[in-house]
């Protein structure tokens, strides 16, 4: 008796596996997402890039039906956390990166521990910050023309702040430089922030900045903007000039984001979170909220962005080599 009860307890428990079998093969087809989405922000909470993929992820949170979670895994210019998606294979882990760890950083240091052509896949992009260019409120230039004209006239008598060596502040100016001809200092600082403060106080003479980082100190007074660094004018600051219009179309800078994926994410998923993105984007509290952030939605394809992506690295790359950008 016992023998036949533990043999129909055996095929009762084979047919209730086999019965689940179905069910498993359903789950594992579920529309992607089933679960939170983690996008990993390369730089530390509070800063601007963190603030965007903060506001994108609360919308994408609405349209794809799961939360969309904010993970800051900040240093090594952004290189840290774009090394941990490359890596990530739990298929919900996307990056929000920008032109330093996509394209100038892998271009100067080619052991770096992924490659993003190879490790990761372009899914869409974001945003578009331009360069603007700045100098103190009580300095003698008030045109772009008049930089040039006074750089031309006293060679390396002009310095140039930025946020570090290999950042787009200091290749924004080396393509001035390369451009229009003239010779400046360059004035590599830890960030930002003290970059502006000493062009502020007239202790470097001028800066590429991002319009984010010094749009509030050139409406209050404290920067004059000579010229944005962009093929067309900034909603945030539409009264200052184009590098285009100064005569220089080729002098075009400034940082953009998107976000990508781990190199083996399914097209389809691609396919979605780019649609979800152009979603956001076009969403008339997104173009505000950008506005006066001083940014620009970008969107497309993914395709698109996997191209742009690859011209901005033989931009920059080549810019980078040819000045001798050091990372040290």
């Amino acid at each position: 008796m016992t023998r036949f009860t533990n043999r129909r307890t055996i095929l009762s428990a084979l047919l209730g596996a086999a019965a689940l079998l179905p069910l498993a093969h359903v789950q594992a087809q579920q529309p992607w997402p089933g679960k939170a989405v983690r996008i990993v922000v390369p730089f530390a909470a509070g800063g601007p890039a963190d603030a965007l993929a903060r506001f994108i992820a609360i919308k994408m949170s609405a349209d794809l039906g799961q939360p969309v979670i904010i993970d800051n895994k900040g240093g090594a210019g952004g290189t840290l956390g774009a090394a941990e998606v490359a890596r990530s294979t739990d298929g919900y882990s996307l990056l929000f990166s920008s032109t330093g760890a996509l394209v100038i950083v892998p271009a100067l240091m080619p052991k770096l521990s992924y490659n993003p052509e190879r490790d990761l896949v372009a899914i869409g992009q974001a945003v578009i910050t331009p360069s603007v260019v700045v100098v103190s409120s009580k300095s003698r230039f008030n045109t772009l023309a008049d930089l040039v004209a006074y750089a031309k006239a006293n060679p390396g008598k002009l310095n140039f702040a930025s946020a570090g060596s290999g950042t787009s502040t200091q290749l924004g100016a080396e393509l001035l430089k390369r451009e229009a001809g003239i010779f400046m200092t360059h004035i590599p600082y830890r960030g930002a922030a003290p970059a502006t403060t000493d062009v502020i106080g007239g202790m470097a003479d001028l800066m590429f900045a991002d319009v984010p980082a010094v749009v509030s100190f050139i409406r209050g007074g404290q920067l004059k903007a000579l010229a944005v660094a962009s093929p067309t004018r900034s909603p945030a600051l539409p009264d200052i000039p184009t590098t285009a219009e100064g005569g220089y179309k080729t002098v075009v800078s400034g940082t953009w984001y998107g976000l990508m994926g781990p190199a083996k994410t399914p097209p389809e998923v691609v396919a979605k979170v780019n649609a979800s993105l152009n979603k956001v984007l076009q969403n008339p509290e997104t173009i505000a909220f950008f506005k006066a952030q001083g940014v620009q939605s970008a969107g497309g394809s993914a395709q698109d962005f996997g191209k742009f992506i690859r011209a901005e690295s033989i931009k920059w790359g080549t810019l980078a080599k040819a000045v001798g950008v050091s990372l040290d």
